[in-house]
Parts: C-alpha cells; structure tokens; sequence
C-alpha cells in the first residue's frame, strides 16, 4: 500500500474515532456529573444541615457514604430504605468505571511506542481493566438509569417522613 494512502486511512480513522470517542466521552462524564449532582442535592435534602456545605470538597465516595448513613437514619419503610441503599450502591460501583476513563485519558489516542491507534481505555496501573467506545456508551446508559433510580428512591424515601 502507498505510505501517504495509509497516513490518509490513519488520519480518517483519528477524526471519525475523535468525533465518536469524544462524544461518547462527554456523555458519560455528563452523565455521571448528574448523579453528583443528586448526591448533593440529597444530602441536603435528608438532613437538617446544611451539609452540601460541609461536604463540598470531599470526595464522591465520603460523600456516598454519609448519605447512605442519612438513609440509614429515617423512619422509612425497610423496603424504600433498601431501595434507595442499593441505588447509592450502584452509584459508587458505576464510579469505577468512571474513574477508568476519566484518571486515564492519556492512553485513548495513540500508542506512541506501538505507533498505533488505541481503541481502548486501559486504567494506567492495570491495563486489563479497560473500557472501549461501546462500553463507554454502555456506561451513559446505565449512568442515566442509575441516576434515575437514585432520584426515584431517594424522593421516595423523603416524601415518607
């Protein structure tokens, strides 16, 4: 094959996997952004402090970890209690994945040495741990049916006291 004929494939290849990669990037990091947004919006919520204050700076695992303890405290049903536990369980396990993809982006495009395309994530202190594009989509998608879970159980658990 004609060398600048590969260059071309190589280049083509690079921008339609820039546009989707990117794309799918921005939407799960968009997805999951939402659940954080909800863990904030429901530890306020559950608690009689102003806790988002308190919490602001801490990571999404301490922050998890003191709503599951605001959940645990209620009144509620053990049903909806157990609920809304196991969809901030979902939470933090879709939060490995997350982190997969968002602590490792410099191993997306290019493997300088092999001098050939990545196609995968590889997390950088375990290469077998690694997302490619149609998980990273499958990951928005469960992201979103998580973070309507967690809205869903949540409100029902508060709407109860």
């Amino acid at each position: 094959m004609d060398p600048s004929r590969e260059v071309d494939l190589k280049d083509n290849y690079l921008h339609v996997l820039h546009r989707d990669l990117a794309l799918a990037l921005g939407n799960a990091v968009w997805a999951f952004a939402r659940i954080e947004w909800r863990t904030y919006e429901y530890l306020r919520h559950l608690s009689n402090d102003n806790v988002t204050e308190l919490v602001v700076d801490i990571p999404f695992r301490a922050r998890c970890s003191i709503l599951r303890r605001l959940v645990e405290r209620k009144t509620s049903e053990a049903e909806v209690k157990g609920r809304a536990l196991n969809a901030i369980k979902e939470i933090e396990e879709l939060a490995n994945h997350r982190n997969v993809f968002v602590h490792n982006p410099w191993r997306i495009w290019i493997d300088i040495d092999a001098e050939t395309v990545m196609t995968e994530i590889h997390k950088h202190s375990n290469s077998g741990k690694k997302l490619d594009l149609d998980e990273i989509v499958r990951f928005t998608e469960l992201a979103e049916a998580a973070e309507t879970e967690l809205r869903s159980a949540l409100g029902a658990l508060r709407t109860l006291d």
